[in-house]
């Protein structure tokens, strides 16, 4: 079979060079369908609200299955994003691998799935990365891989990832390897890394908050109110007084002088929540307190402070609360300046 002169550049195997015939001519084609644009937009995603929004996906995630991400926080207008669940990496953490757009595989990193359908016979194992259940469970059901395909595309993470060697037989399932920097192929690798960069974001996101909680759980008693920060900064006594009246809203404000904001914590009895806001010289500050942790008396974590505002349950801090600075984990020092009643 006669081959071009780019396959014929990049690899001296007949069999790959085949491979590589047929990826280039689907890449040319799918540029040429995005209307020559060559410098194709990665997702358009808010990492923040892919990590936060609740959503009724296909929360009951098992290995093998073929997943669209939903189109609520995932769409480039380029190509479907199809993950594949390959395995449970840690408990709630599970391996996925991005599914490439083309038909052939681009290098020694991707293989066959079998599956005759568009968008679903190219495993990029190359592009794997790991995500917490919340996110994985963020999108769609759509298909399954074979069991010993499942298998096989973890022998090949684990030889891309670690250098494993691969099994006998491997050749006829993967694409041929990028053996030069000029390899117009590795375009298309930043292309795909970029697609799925911002579900790595999100992930990354996550563990921190998440290690953020566990030693905040750690330090627990340390946290306990004690000397100068000697009780809630909100109490149970004015709790009880705005909750006496139904119809009112109580306002209290505090002062942070370390951090020159103030906290409006506004009590709602009739819709049994509280909420806190941030301001700064009597603007809305959504950038000071961000991330900063709302705990009650006994310093458990209730929730975090998200563009200056946290909206909690009374029952929550029904016998007051505590700010806590993320980065150190020590309480916030806080003085109460102000209670009104709306």
């Amino acid at each position: 079979m006669k081959t071009s002169l780019f396959s014929r550049i990049f690899t001296d195997n007949a069999d790959d060079a085949e491979k590589l015939d047929n990826w280039i001519a689907e890449r040319e084609i799918d540029i040429a369908l995005r209307g020559h644009n060559d410098d194709p937009l990665p997702f358009t995603v808010d990492a923040d609200r892919l990590a936060n929004a609740a959503s009724s996906h296909d929360d009951l995630i098992e290995p093998g299955q073929i997943r669209i991400l939903s189109a609520d926080f995932v769409s480039d207008g380029i190509a479907t994003p199809y993950i594949a669940v390959l395995d449970r990496w840690m408990e709630d953490i599970w391996l996925v691998v991005p599914l490439s757009p083309y038909d052939t595989p681009a290098t020694d990193g991707e293989m066959a799935t079998g599956i005759p359908l568009a968008g679903q016979r190219i495993l990029q194992c190359w592009n794997a990365r790991t995500a917490h259940e919340s996110l994985v469970g963020k999108s769609y059901v759509m298909g399954a891989l074979e069991e010993k395909v499942r298998c096989d595309a973890l022998a090949l993470f684990r030889y891309v990832s670690a250098g494993v060697e691969l099994p006998a037989g491997f050749s006829s399932l993967v694409g041929p390897p990028i053996l030069s920097k000029a390899d117009p192929r590795r375009e298309y690798i930043a292309e795909s890394v970029a697609r799925y960069a911002p579900l790595t974001d999100a992930a990354i996101k996550l563990e921190t908050v998440f290690a953020r909680r566990e030693q905040m759980e750690e330090r627990r008693d340390s946290l306990r109110l004690s000397g100068a920060f000697a009780r809630p900064a909100y109490g149970k006594r004015d709790f009880a007084l705005a909750a006496g009246d139904k119809a009112a809203q109580t306002v209290e404000t505090f002062a942070i002088p370390s951090l020159g904001v103030e906290l409006d914590v506004k009590h709602t009895p009739s819709e049994g929540k509280v909420r806190l806001v941030a301001y700064r010289d009597g603007e809305r500050d959504a950038a000071t307190l961000e991330g900063f942790v709302v705990a009650d008396k006994d310093a458990t974590p209730v929730g975090e402070i998200q563009n200056g505002l946290l909206v909690a349950d009374e029952a929550a801090l029904a016998h007051g609360f505590i700010l806590v600075n993320p980065e150190t984990l020590d309480p916030v020092p806080m003085e109460k300046m102000t209670k009104e009643s709306e």
